[in-house]
């Protein structure tokens, strides 16, 4: 990522995109786009907020360890975003950033559970940064964390579940968009591995190069096909 990266600053341009950082998360602060307990560390956690996310679907592994600490300590489960089905008891608290609000101001029922929780922990789920009010959402649940002992010196409860690979890591190297609109008006797209990029929002007349292994959406869009090892082969080619 970062070969690509410099190989376009040479060319003048800047405009690097990693797939799941349209509207991207700011990157300058890494607790704010990482799970800043670990998966592991879910288990430690008596009080579990999720805020537009459903680790059963969109993270399987994350959703197992809630699972089994919901079954082994009886730890309160609460939900923010549309109706969905769990595996677990959940309670649903409401569907839009008016509860998250209520919370972050003290005024729902639920602020007395996350006070008197002894490691309470707030799932953030990916999709908050494609909507045009997720400044406005995060806000409101850094509060929640602020106000609720989410973070602290001895635990961090503050998550955000990303759902593309290698999403950190191009936070991690300030991966970035200048512009939401700079891959509208690009003449010459570089698809490295991206597999699911939104075909349409590339112009008709840029001249698309893909590498990678899967041979996904992005070949049927490319220009020229760069062939990469995946990394079971790297070792032994």
């Amino acid at each position: 990522m970062m070969a690509l990266k410099d190989f376009l600053n040479k060319m003048g341009s800047n405009n690097v995109w990693c797939e799941g950082n349209g509207p991207s998360p700011n990157a300058d602060l890494r607790s704010g786009y990482i799970m800043n307990c670990g998966i592991s560390g879910l288990e430690n956690a008596d009080v579990f907020l999720l805020v537009g996310t459903q680790p059963r679907v969109e993270a399987a592994m994350v959703n197992a360890r809630i699972r089994k600490t919901v079954r082994g300590s009886n730890a309160k489960v609460a939900y923010v975003g549309p109706p969905t089905e769990f595996n677990y008891d959940c309670e649903h608290l409401g569907t839009g950033p008016e509860t998250l609000t209520e919370i972050a101001e003290g005024r729902h029922p639920f602020c007395s559970t996350l006070s008197n929780a002894k490691n309470p922990a707030i799932v953030v789920g990916a999709g908050l940064f494609e909507r045009s009010d997720k400044d406005a959402i995060f806000s409101a649940v850094e509060t929640i964390a602020k106000n609720g002992n989410v973070v602290r010196p001895d635990w961090n409860g503050f998550n955000v579940l990303l759902l593309n690979a290698a999403q950190a890591a191009a936070l991690d190297l300030g991966l970035v968009p200048e512009s939401i609109q700079s891959i509208e008006s690009a003449k010459f797209v570089y698809l490295m591995g991206a597999d699911d990029v939104d075909l349409e929002q590339l112009p008709s007349d840029a001249f698309v190069v893909y590498q990678g292994h899967h041979g996904d959406r992005g070949v049927y869009r490319a220009n020229v096909i760069l062939p990469a090892s995946a990394f079971s082969e790297k070792e032994g080619i």
